[in-house]
């Protein structure tokens, strides 16, 4: 039997010789195989890039969608760029729209509210505050587990009359927040641990929902 096998192989190789249209359709078909693996490959790759982000020129950009209280649909955009040590949320809600900047570089996060038209800014120094590597994670965690959601808001309270910034430096807070602020009213904030002084009711709600939100309050005395 181990003969007769030997011979058919032989057989199929001098006739494959002799066949020129053979061994074209046989490189067809290995070029085809090899397509195919490299078409597996890229659909892996496109998986991943989906999951986790689309990453360019140090740039990662998240579209992050997750359910609102009013039974529909909210959705953030979150733009790191790992260069320059900053990331920018946006949340797309209509007049709720917000734009916050962590700027880890210059140490500041600065949030415009669309239906206020203005800015506030407070020094990243808390121990609230993530690194962007964590920040980063909890992105990651957020849109593999489409369930983890976080109640928790950092308080963030401010003075009307009083926080006004009327001379701004813009080279000590860095040129992602001038693009944000510079052309709207910029207020100090401060981070507070308890909600007693201020106004719950004036609140705005910015940050990244669900992983790190920030709520911005006028104080008790505004």
């Amino acid at each position: 039997m181990r003969w007769n096998s030997l011979r058919k192989r032989q057989s199929f190789h001098s006739t494959l010789e002799m066949n020129p249209k053979m061994q074209l359709l046989l490189r067809d078909t290995r070029q085809l195989r090899q397509l195919y693996i490299k078409m597996q490959m890229a659909h892996v790759v496109c998986l991943v890039l989906a999951i986790f982000g689309t990453q360019s020129h140090g740039y990662e950009v998240y579209n992050i969608i997750s359910p609102n209280n009013n039974g529909g649909n909210l959705q953030e955009t979150v733009t790191v760029d790992n260069e320059k040590n900053f990331a920018i949320i946006n949340i797309h809600a209509g007049s709720c729209s917000s734009t916050t900047v962590f700027d880890y570089k210059h140490g500041y996060i600065a949030s415009r509210v669309l239906s206020r038209r203005a800015c506030y800014i407070l020094d990243m120094k808390h121990k609230a505050i993530p690194a962007l590597d964590q920040l980063k994670r909890y992105i990651y965690e957020k849109k593999a587990l489409k369930n983890m959601y976080s109640d928790k808001y950092i308080w963030v309270k401010y003075s009307p009359l009083q926080s006004l910034i009327t001379h701004v430096d813009w080279f000590l807070f860095g040129s992602p927040i001038k693009q944000l602020c510079s052309h709207v009213p910029l207020y100090k904030g401060e981070v507070v641990e308890k909600t007693h002084d201020i106004r719950a009711e004036a609140c705005a709600k910015t940050g990244v929902l669900g992983i790190l939100g920030i709520s911005i309050c006028a104080g008790t005395d505004a």
